[in-house]
């Protein structure tokens, strides 16, 4: 019979975050470091980057930068959200102990959401590349990942990212342009 009063300690907890720790860690560098996705997830942190570079308004850099670490620190705090709730996990991480997936949160989706605010300055081009990218991310990112055995999915569904893909976006469209009105006057 379960006990539905348990009774844990703070030094009970340490135990069991200890052991989670060591069995990651182990699994990380046994099966995942430097793998064919360790070096896959290493080239998508620094591709998006370089090709960012190229293309980027360097006159708008500062809205094009705080745009990016706005997305990044939101993609970051959800993505962290969803794997410490059970949503998904990784199997394969670049860093081990970090809950988020590095290439995703900190380039893929600040420099796909700079590139799309530069290149769609109107709300209506915007919202509808803002759509594609986020069916794109959904449908096709996603499905990539589960099958490279990078991202698995337990109580969340594809299509439950659009929308939230599609929110950041759009949101933070309005945050910077807003800023940028008010810093101009």
């Amino acid at each position: 019979m379960i006990s539905t009063s348990l009774s844990v300690n703070a030094a009970d907890l340490y135990e069991i975050q200890q052991k989670w720790f060591d069995t990651h860690y182990h699994y990380w560098v046994e099966h995942v470091l430097f793998s064919f996705n360790w070096w896959f997830l290493l080239l998508l942190t620094f591709i998006p980057w370089i090709i960012w570079w190229t293309l980027v308004n360097k006159s708008r850099l500062f809205e094009m930068i705080t745009l990016g670490l706005f997305v990044a620190a939101i993609a970051a705090f959800l993505d962290s959200v969803g794997v410490i709730w059970g949503l998904w996990t990784y199997e394969s991480k670049m860093i081990q102990m970090l809950p988020e997936l590095i290439p995703i949160d900190y380039s893929v989706l600040p420099v796909s959401h700079m590139l799309l605010y530069q290149w769609f300055p109107r709300w209506r081009s915007f919202v509808l590349a803002h759509i594609f990218l986020s069916a794109a991310g959904a449908f096709i990112a996603e499905p990539l990942f589960v099958w490279m055995d990078i991202y698995e999915l337990h109580a969340w569904k594809h299509i439950y990212s659009i929308p939230i893909y599609f929110a950041i976006g759009v949101v933070m469209k309005w945050f910077v342009s807003e800023l940028k009105m008010r810093t101009s006057k």
